[in-house]
């Protein structure tokens, strides 16, 4: 990381981040195309879970190519400098840059895991029902993080 005083070292800081928000943006590579994918997610343990439809550009994209790079982010509160130089103007935020690879989760008992997870980061720890026919027809995506960056300015 260029700035090093703005990197986030703590672990514990980063793990609160990405366990406490509600949207990531999924990069992948389609072709020699990027493509990006606001999606809701749920992270515990080292591990994003996805919840996907079966069939899409998503799917396609992921079945070619496995890597993804995630990222997260809050914050964005504007910051104006002064008035005679827009240069002094900035934002605040807080980031984490993840990558691994996609796997499609198969095992039932796993998918209701990971939706558990996407559930509970969207609504809170509770008991969540899910048909067998709605676990059998959604796609669960698991992606082991590899690399983890953390950045901040303005906190």
């Amino acid at each position: 990381m260029r700035l090093k005083e703005k990197e986030i070292t703590d672990r514990g800081e980063i793990e609160e981040l990405l366990s406490g928000e509600k949207v990531c943006r999924v990069a992948m590579c389609d072709g020699n195309a990027p493509y990006v994918v606001p999606t809701t997610y749920g992270y515990k343990e080292g591990v994003i879970y996805l919840h996907s439809s079966k069939a899409g550009r998503k799917m396609d994209v992921l079945k070619e190519n496995d890597r993804v790079c995630i990222v997260v982010d809050t914050g964005h509160d504007l910051v104006q400098g002064p008035l005679d130089s827009s240069c002094g103007s900035t934002i605040r935020f807080k980031s984490v840059i993840a990558t691994g690879r996609a796997k499609l989760v198969e095992d039932e008992a796993e998918k209701r895991r990971g939706m558990d997870i996407i559930m509970a980061q969207m609504f809170g720890d509770q008991a969540f029902e899910y048909s067998p026919e709605g676990i059998r027809n959604m796609a669960i995506i698991k992606v082991d993080l590899e690399s983890v960056t953390g950045k901040r300015s303005g906190y």
